[in-house]
C-alpha cells in the first residue's frame, strides 16, 4: 500500500532529546509559556505568539524542528513525562533539555519531578523529596 505525505506527517515522533525552545525571533523561552492542555477534548483558545521546538532523535541522527502549541505532563508512570504538542497535532516526548537550557526550564522540571515523587508517595519527609530532587538535578 502506498503511503502518502500526509500520512508521514501524523506519524508519532521519537521521544526529542538535547532540545530547547525559540521564539520568532529565535530568543530561548520556556515552553511553559505555551496553554497548557489537560485533556485531548480541550480546545486551544486565542492567538500565541509561535513557540519552536528544536532537537535531536535517534541518539544524535536526526535533527527536529517543530512549532509548538500546547504542553502537558504525566507522573502517573515510573518517571514523570512532558511532552508537547506540534502544530501537526502530534504529541512529542521531551527527555534530555540541552545543558544551556536546563536553568530556563529548571522551575518546571523540578516542579513536575516533585508531583511525581508526592503522587508516588504522598507521606514522604520533606528531608526525602529534597535528597531525591538533589540526585536528579546534579
Amino acid at each position: 500500500m502506498a503511503s502518502s505525505d500526509d500520512e508521514a506527517e501524523t506519524l508519532p515522533v521519537p521521544p526529542v532529546s538535547n532540545y530547547h525552545f525559540v521564539d520568532h525571533k529565535e530568543e530561548p523561552i520556556s515552553f511553559s509559556i505555551l496553554p497548557i492542555k489537560w485533556d485531548e477534548g480541550e480546545r486551544l483558545e486565542g492567538s500565541q505568539e509561535p513557540v519552536f521546538l528544536h532537537g535531536t532523535v535517534d541518539n544524535g541522527l536526526q535533527k527536529v524542528y517543530k512549532q509548538v502549541t500546547a504542553w502537558r505532563f504525566n507522573i502517573s508512570g515510573s518517571k514523570p513525562e512532558i511532552s508537547v504538542l506540534s502544530k501537526e497535532n502530534v504529541w512529542i516526548t521531551l527527555q534530555k533539555p540541552r545543558k544551556s537550557f536546563e536553568d530556563t526550564i529548571r522551575t518546571i522540571l523540578i516542579t513536575v519531578h516533585c508531583l511525581h515523587a508526592l503522587k508516588r508517595n504522598p507521606d514522604t519527609s520533606s528531608k526525602s523529596l529534597w535528597d531525591l530532587l538533589a540526585k536528579t538535578f546534579r
